[in-house]
């Protein structure tokens, strides 16, 4: 059975979405989209669609930052330890331990993709 998500993205990376240069969307795995998996749907922010390719789950930030393409997460190209420091800013570090983190590789809907 094909699930619907509906993630909330700061403008920035909804822009980032929008242009196809974000990929990767990663969270703390919190218990609601555990069992989100390749064909499900996400809405972002109530307006763009796309789909689940695959999802990774990770103990860690650090550990998702050295397996996955840090342009892919954040376009604009920060270094490891500011790429880091940008998802302990969003996460107290108690969430991530206790629910470890996933990272969803996606692709927009509805657009022609060259």
């Amino acid at each position: 059975m094909m699930k619907v998500y509906r993630l909330y993205l700061r403008d920035e990376y909804l822009e980032m979405v929008k242009s196809g240069k974000k990929r990767i969307e990663v969270r703390v795995a919190y218990p609601q989209l555990k069992g989100m998996k390749r064909g499900d749907k996400i809405i972002f922010n109530d307006e763009v669609p796309a789909e689940v390719i695959e999802v990774k789950h990770y103990e860690t930030f650090r550990q998702v930052l050295r397996e996955e393409p840090i342009d892919k997460i954040f376009p604009d190209e920060p270094s490891f330890e500011r790429a880091l420091r940008r998802f302990h800013n969003l996460y107290p570090k108690w969430k991530e331990n206790r629910y470890g983190v996933i990272a969803i590789k996606f692709k927009l809907l509805g657009r022609e993709r060259k």
